[in-house]
């Protein structure tokens, strides 16, 4: 089964944004820290669907900067291919949907000590070369 997702790398003033789930479909991902984004509804244009999530689970009503090279992830019979955009956030103040518990602004160097949910390490290309993908 393939999945089509998209995921949005959300900055504001030189920090990005982090979501901590509060419960997912995946155990493992419950508690942790994750880049707002969902499935892309069927003939959604990716970039539409990466703004529409955003705009669901933090409130922001964001521009996309640019996207960024694909993700493929495999796990337990299904594949995802996940869009990925960097995104202009107007302002730092977010309006939680229920999915996520708390978030936090952080810089990229940052990100990698944190705890990401199951295939957020992928993201981590994007946060340890922020000057090739984030600028």
């Amino acid at each position: 089964m393939k999945i089509y997702l998209t995921k949005g790398i959300v900055r504001f003033n030189g920090k990005y944004l982090l979501l901590k789930k509060v419960k997912d479909m995946v155990p493992e991902n419950s508690g942790k820290w994750e880049c707002s984004g969902g499935k892309i509804d069927k003939d959604e244009n990716p970039e539409k669907a990466v703004l529409r999530e955003i705009k669901e689970e933090t409130g922001l009503d964001c521009k996309v900067i640019k996207e960024l090279p694909f993700l493929e992830m495999k796990n337990d019979g299904y594949e995802s291919s996940c869009h990925v955009c960097l995104v202009q956030a107007p302002s730092d103040k977010v309006r939680l949907s229920p999915e996520h518990s708390e978030y936090i602004w952080v810089r990229p160097e940052e990100v990698k000590d944190m705890s990401l949910v199951l295939f957020a390490d992928l993201l981590l290309k994007y946060f340890n070369h922020a000057e090739k993908y984030l600028e």
